[in-house]
């Protein structure tokens, strides 16, 4: 390399060094002033980086095997019937257990992007090698000569133990089951050593699709046995930290807390074998650490890029940039039983306030969608006619003053809590607060480390934050009945509309198609006017792999499926 190139490519990194560092210590206390300076520097970058050069192309430095992918977080439980936080946690799961069933793969094209993915009406065997479904009742034939990693045969009366253990403990998954009529463990019985029968309280659309989640996944019984203790009949404590042997395409090999989860190819998997032999799967929380490695040639595949960069990422010829457009929800969430959520219109008022468009152009640069309803773009009945709250910060002061809090006078201090290292939430967070300090809310922006945000969201410990939901059914009623029914483990927001609820009662089961898509819409009308949350964008899902990296499917779980990718 030439001296003055040499020096072209220093002043750049310095730049992006920069940035970086903006990015990770100065947004949030410098507000708008920073948010100003990611502009004028990733000008300057833009400008001064060659079109054609040097910085144009990366090269790998990996080996062909294996396939090193950099992660956002670490685990948070390695049950697969409590995982619901953590994707790195449950991309392991996934890759370690087969279920029953799977969707089918499918060539696709949405919002003009075109990709292999999955049908989510076409079900095909996993683990069962045939089903049929007759009225309330759904018989799986199990494939011959299934076993777990460790050798041990995989029946249909180990299968069903596994369904026990979901009810018995309250994974979260039961309630998975429950939505699709399959209230309690009696409903699933071992007809032979090979068919499994669940059986329903009444027929319905979503059992067959609630069944291909890695969260039923059935953890055999002589290893919940081994690990129970007096006060833990199904060792639960155990597996939040051990995973259970599996029987998917990969096992656990290594797992080094903060730091990596290492997956090696299961010998004994009775599928296709993988056609790599290792995954290690780097946990590197700051998303400009990523984006770094994979320039460098270090990973071979970054998890939730910096979307700012994604542009200039595709500038590279090492490297390509996957999106996906899907029905995604980003949300600012307000917990309903804490001042002044307490309160619709307090709630209204945020709702008023946040700058929407601003989100959408100067965070998201194209890479997402408006969202205005609970049920967003892309799934059946999303109907955004009933959304008002364009940014009004006049309307917005005249809720709050409605909600007896004018000018913010009585109004406690509001703690606005964000991923640490999630680089759009930092930045919406920073536009949400300078609004609403406007209106006179006192707004504190709190950045949180992954597993303890996650944590305190479940405990709904959380004052208002952002946070994100994609639904892993395509159905209105799935979504709602996790999101906005009150009876939800997920409904972290604590809404509460019996209304609401009591058209969740009605279609959710219901086969009337036609009934369910207005009923759906009668739904989002409530909840839109309710504003337990304001729904920010529907954010694209990015992935940044190295060019020699093929193979990726995308799931509308969004969790890498390593069995089909492989390196050239």
């Amino acid at each position: 390399m030439k001296r003055a190139e040499r020096s072209l490519q220093e002043d750049l990194r310095e730049l992006a060094e920069l940035r970086a560092s903006l990015t990770r210590r100065d947004v949030l206390k410098s507000g708008a002033a920073a948010v100003a300076t990611f502009g004028m520097l990733d000008a300057l970058l833009a400008a001064c980086t060659p079109a054609n050069g040097p910085s144009s192309a990366s090269t790998s430095k990996t080996p062909k095997d294996p396939l090193v992918v950099a992660v956002e977080g670490d685990i948070d439980t390695f049950d697969p019937a409590f995982t619901v936080g953590s994707k790195p946690a449950q991309t392991t799961i996934q890759n370690t257990f087969d279920q029953p069933t799977q969707y089918k793969h499918q060539d696709k094209t949405v919002a003009g992007v075109n990709f292999t993915g999955v049908d989510t009406e076409a079900i095909d065997g996993m683990l069962a090698e045939s089903f049929e479904v007759k009225g309330n009742q759904a018989i799986f034939t199990l494939r011959e000569g299934l076993t777990y990693s460790d050798g041990t045969p995989i029946t249909a009366p180990v299968i069903e133990e596994g369904y026990r253990r979901v009810f018995a403990s309250q994974g979260i998954s039961y309630f998975l089951l429950s939505m699709a009529a399959v209230p309690d463990a009696s409903h699933v019985k071992a007809l032979d050593d090979r068919r499994l029968a669940i059986n329903m309280d009444a027929s319905n659309l979503l059992l067959m699709k609630n069944n291909t989640m890695h969260n039923t996944s059935a953890i055999d019984i002589k290893d919940v046995k081994a690990h129970a203790t007096a006060t833990d009949a199904w060792a639960t404590d155990y597996f939040k930290k051990h995973l259970a042997p599996g029987n998917g395409p990969f096992m656990l090999d290594e797992y080094v807390p903060g730091d990596r989860i290492v997956l090696k190819a299961n010998p004994n998997y009775y599928g296709t074998k993988p056609k790599l032999a290792k995954v290690i799967q780097k946990i590197i929380p700051d998303a400009s650490e990523r984006e770094l490695l994979i320039k460098r040639g270090e990973v071979d595949m970054i998890m939730v890029p910096p979307v700012q960069d994604l542009n200039s990422l595709k500038q590279d010829s090492g490297l390509q940039v996957l999106t996906f457009p899907n029905p995604r929800n980003l949300f600012l969430e307000m917990n309903n039983k804490m001042p002044p959520f307490d309160k619709k219109a307090a709630r209204q008022a945020v709702s008023y306030a946040v700058p929407y468009d601003s989100i959408l152009k100067d965070v998201f640069h194209g890479y997402a969608q408006k969202n205005r309803s609970i049920i967003g773009n892309g799934m059946p009945s999303s109907d955004f006619s009933t959304w008002n709250y364009n940014t009004d910060l006049k309307k917005a002061a005249d809720m709050l003053a409605s909600a007896g809090f004018a000018g913010g006078q009585g109004a406690p201090p509001i703690t606005l809590s964000v991923r640490a290292d999630w680089q759009e939430a930092e930045r919406a967070a920073v536009l949400i607060q300078s609004n609403l300090k406007k209106i006179g809310l006192n707004v504190s922006i709190q950045k949180v480390a992954f597993a303890p945000f996650n944590e305190q969201e479940q405990g709904r410990k959380l004052h208002m934050w952002i946070d994100e939901w994609l639904s892993w059914v395509n159905d209105p009623w799935y979504h709602m009945s996790w999101n906005v029914s009150s009876d939800s483990p997920t409904n972290y927001v604590s809404y509460n509309n019996p209304q609401v609820d009591a058209l969740v009662k009605k279609w959710t089961l219901s086969l009337d198609v036609q009934g369910r898509i207005q009923g759906s819409k009668d739904a989002q009308k409530l909840v839109i006017d309710d504003a337990p949350h304001a729904f920010l964008v529907g954010p694209n899902w990015n992935v940044v792999l190295r060019k020699n990296v093929k193979g990726y499917v995308y799931y509308n779980d969004e969790l890498n499926r390593y069995a089909y990718m492989y390196k050239e």
